[in-house]
């Protein structure tokens, strides 16, 4: 058989015995021929394709900031001590100083920005604070070491999926929010 494949079906024969789970023949039906013309323009295409892509990059961030938070909440529930979670005000704080240096900054100099170092190091300092909370509860002996690094991997995934944010999504001015 030649052409393009439509359709699988599955029907069941005379021959079948009650309670075979996969019984039945296969058929198959093709078309014969030229394939179906589609009557998407080329622009029309690349911008589903842009938009798929948008959407696919935000269902990845979206797993992947699921990931780290249920490190985070296994690192708490190991002892029931829920002190770590005082690092989401961490993940809250983050991003806050590079959203108002890239609401502040002129791009027009190729020089380095004042604002926008600034904001490299307020949020430098956030992140290793972020990383030096379960440290300081581990040797102070409030949660377990186990714990730590359970937060403390749920941090990296955290901060991993912020920054794939950034770079996916605040890369240029050609990102609209309205393609959502």
């Amino acid at each position: 058989m030649s052409g393009r494949l439509l359709s699988y079906c599955r029907f069941k024969t005379p021959d079948d015995k009650e309670g075979k789970p996969h019984g039945g023949s296969r058929k198959f039906v093709y078309q014969e021929g030229e394939h179906i013309n589609n009557t998407q323009s080329t622009e029309q295409k690349f911008h589903t394709f842009i938009a798929m892509a948008g959407i696919k990059a935000l269902v990845g961030l979206s797993f992947s900031g699921a990931i780290g938070l249920t490190f985070l909440l296994l690192g708490c529930a190991l002892e029931q001590v829920y002190w770590p979670l005082f690092v989401l005000i961490f993940y809250i704080l983050s991003p806050i100083p590079t959203f108002i240096s890239r609401r502040l900054s002129d791009d027009t100099d190729s020089s380095s920005n004042a604002c926008r170092e600034l904001a490299y190091f307020l949020t430098t300092g956030i992140v290793v604070s972020s990383f030096g909370l379960p440290i300081v509860l581990a040797r102070t002996s409030t949660i377990q070491w186990g714990a730590c690094g359970l937060v403390m991997t749920g941090n990296a995934v955290i901060f991993l999926t912020i920054l794939g944010f950034f770079v996916v999504f605040g890369g240029g001015d050609d990102f609209s929010w309205e393609q959502w």
